[in-house]
């Protein structure tokens, strides 16, 4: 019986793809434009006939009205009403294209004309039209009976529409009757109607449809619809079936309001089949939103709202490790203002937990946080400068502990420079952090410390010049040793309430040193002005604790005061290619215990290469790379992997293939990704977009 309904609802898709795949609103006609300029004429015999003002034109014939050129091997010309009759090879250039044909009767005042056994080529748009009869009814417009158009250049095209009628306009759309798709010069598809954009610009109708099939999934159909809303927002609807799973349906919307004031909300809902495999996910909803604009009074609106209703939509519908990783989601709401050096900040931070076994009734919510803020800024002509920075907010939960706390923290810092050598910069700051609590708290509390540091650099710098007059002409190394201490006496904090990390201020007493190395190259390519580029920088880095207590050293599991020593490289041989790379090094037991590094080159959209190692010691060690090729062009092959060698598996696998032709693509992608397999298989024509993401991902990328 559900093969039946299966079967049945693919006949419906498949039904609205080949009768709705393009239809569009159309372009407004235009008004056609006249034309008064006088007609030059030239023919290897050609006779006038003065009384009626006919001239009689054979061989190689030639008129020329600016830009609009016809061709014949005879023409009839009329001087007083501008039409021109041709025969033989007969050819019409004009701004907007070519028209051919055996016969020609045209217009040279209005461009309004016809040919029969014609062909005609708008290259604005790359659209080619063939019929038995082409009528150009305006500048714009044109009619074919008994032919076909197509974006293929080549001869026969690899795909072409035929019809008994047509109708095009540029900057609009080709409206057909009883077309027939072709293959070459196979048919393969029926359509009684469609209307294909013969537009550079953005132009509403269907995208091509993506299938595929999925071990979780099963058969999965994706049909979208693109909507041109105005100039400055568009909106695109999609519609997934999976027959193991449920219907989705969702929305995309996208808008620019004046310079600064643009957004993108997304929203999608699966309706399930009640699978018994996929509890959580019979009826899923799934929203995101970001904006970034000003108001009036140049008050900053922002949102990066995100959610999810169920755990499980990100491990079905995540196309990148980022998203179906996620154990959580977060949502951020916020107003902003700054008046020179003092900015406010006013937000909502709701946070969701997608763990199994999340009580989101305890997660703390910050509703709401008030932030402000006075940037560092000197007093008057004095070497001392203030800064303010505090936070207010407001703790919530539906089951728990509540409460508020008020953050706040000024300081006073300089900058002192002896001798011009040595950099001094100091800073002491007093931290106050008050308390109000709900029943299940202590009720108010507060704490007060203060913190300081100093800094100590100085740079030590030469140029090397490598004699060259282009490339790399000269090497800047500069050599930059720091010292920093930090001191934050330790004081008693249990009697105050936790909420978050900020609750607890560890105590200080260390010093961290470090020596930086850079190297800055001059470049001077192809006699243009010189070009600067930082290629290297290495940094090495260490902290000493003058004096840890027992519980810390209980709570660091350490009695070490030396911490790792720490290396950051980062490589930049081209501006298209980078190299990363920070470990931790433990010298008292002589291993690793931390070590990432990331590389990548991009020199085209497809061509280009990443891979990213990470490990952390007795936690995890991880994999990644991919590579985008276009060597074995019109083949564009696209691959990416990941594995955990923890758990000694392969995480993902994903293998994409695209042939692009100059008028169409077909792309074929394989994932392999933990307990799923899935096979996609999209089309694209050319002037038609294909669907982007199975299940409304919400990924960047």
């Amino acid at each position: 019986m559900r093969d039946d309904k299966l079967c049945n609802f693919l006949q419906i898709v498949m039904f609205v793809i080949v009768s709705c795949l393009f239809f569009v609103t159309s372009a407004s006609a235009r008004d056609i434009h006249k034309k008064n300029v006088p007609v030059s004429i030239q023919a290897d015999n050609l006779k006038f006939d003065k009384e009626s003002g006919v001239y009689s034109a054979q061989g190689q014939v030639e008129l020329r009205q600016e830009q609009t050129q016809l061709h014949a091997d005879q023409v009839q010309y009329n001087a007083r009403t501008g039409d021109a009759d041709a025969v033989g090879n007969a050819v019409l250039n004009d701004p907007d294209g070519t028209l051919e044909g055996e016969q020609m009767n045209v217009n040279m005042k209005t461009g309004i004309g016809e040919a029969t056994k014609a062909k005609g080529f708008l290259s604005a748009y790359n659209f080619h039209i063939a019929g038995d009869d082409i009528s150009k009814l305006g500048e714009f417009t044109y009619q074919v009976k008994n032919g076909f158009f197509t974006t293929c250049d080549a001869e026969p095209p690899a795909w072409k529409f035929g019809a008994s009628d047509l109708n095009v306009s540029l900057g609009g759309m080709a409206k057909a009757h009883n077309v027939k798709f072709y293959l070459h010069d196979v048919p393969v598809l029926y359509l009684p109607y469609i209307a294909y954009p013969v537009n550079t610009e953005r132009q509403s109708g269907f995208l091509m449809p993506a299938l595929g099939y999925s071990n979780d999934r099963g058969m999965q159909t994706s049909i979208a619809y693109y909507q041109v809303m105005a100039r400055n927002m568009d909106a695109t609807l999609y519609l997934d079936y999976f027959s193991d799973m449920g219907l989705g349906s969702g929305l995309s919307y996208r808008y620019i309001f004046g310079d600064d004031s643009a957004g993108e909300a997304n929203v999608y809902y699966l309706s399930g089949f009640e699978n018994p495999e996929y509890e959580n996910l019979n009826d899923s909803l799934a929203f995101k939103w970001d904006h970034l604009g000003t108001l009036p009074y140049g008050v900053r609106f922002s949102a990066d709202t995100e959610y999810v209703s169920d755990s499980e939509y990100f491990e079905e519908f995540g196309e990148i490790a980022e998203e179906y990783n996620k154990d959580e989601v977060e949502s951020t709401v916020a107003l902003s203002k700054r008046w020179g050096s003092l900015a406010a900040t006013l937000s909502a931070i709701y946070t969701k937990d997608l763990e199994d076994d999340a009580d989101n009734d305890k997660t703390l919510q910050r509703l709401p946080e008030f932030q402000l803020d006075y940037m560092r800024t000197r007093i008057g002509s004095t070497p001392l400068y203030f800064k303010f920075d505090s936070t207010s907010t407001y703790f919530w939960r539906r089951e728990g502990l509540k409460g508020e706390r008020v953050d706040a923290r000024p300081a006073i810092s300089a900058f002192f420079q002896p001798g011009g050598v040595v950099d001094i910069e100091p800073e002491l700051g007093y931290r106050q952090r008050l308390y109000w609590t709900s029943n299940e708290g202590p009720g108010y509390e507060h704490a007060e410390n203060y913190e300081f540091s100093t800094r100590f650099s100085t740079r030590l710098a030469r140029v090397f010049d490598l004699g060259s007059s282009e490339g790399l002409t000269k090497i800047k190394h500069s050599v930059e040793p720091e010292v920093t201490y930090y001191y934050t006496p330790n004081k008693n904090q249990d009697h105050l309430p936790y909420f978050d990390s900020a609750d607890r201020v560890a105590n200080k007493n260390m010093v961290e040193y470090a020596l930086v190395n850079r190297f800055i190259g001059r470049f001077i390519e192809d006699g243009n002005r010189p070009t600067y580029r930082e290629f290297a920088y290495l940094r090495f880095s260490q902290s000493y604790d003058f004096w840890l207590s027992r519980r810390d050293r209980d709570e660091k599991n350490s009695s070490h005061s030396f911490s790792n020593m720490r290396t950051e490289l980062i490589l930049r041989p081209s501006t298209l290619w980078n190299v990363d790379i920070d470990l931790s090094y433990d010298p008292h037991r002589t291993k690793l215990a931390k070590f990432n590094a990331e590389t990548g080159a991009r020199y085209s959209d497809d061509l280009g290469f990443s891979a990213s190692y990470r490990y952390t010691e007795d936690d995890s060690e991880y994999l990644a790379a991919g590579v985008d090729l276009d060597w074995a062009k019109p083949l564009y092959v696209k691959y990416e992997y990941r594995y955990d060698f923890v758990d000694e598996k392969r995480l993902e696998n994903l293998v994409s293939v695209e042939y692009r032709s100059q008028c169409w693509s077909i792309f074929l992608s394989y994932r392999d990704r933990m307990d799923d397999n899935e096979i996609m298989l999209t089309f694209s024509l050319g002037g038609i977009g294909s669907v982007g993401h199975i299940g409304s991902s919400f990924s960047s990328d």
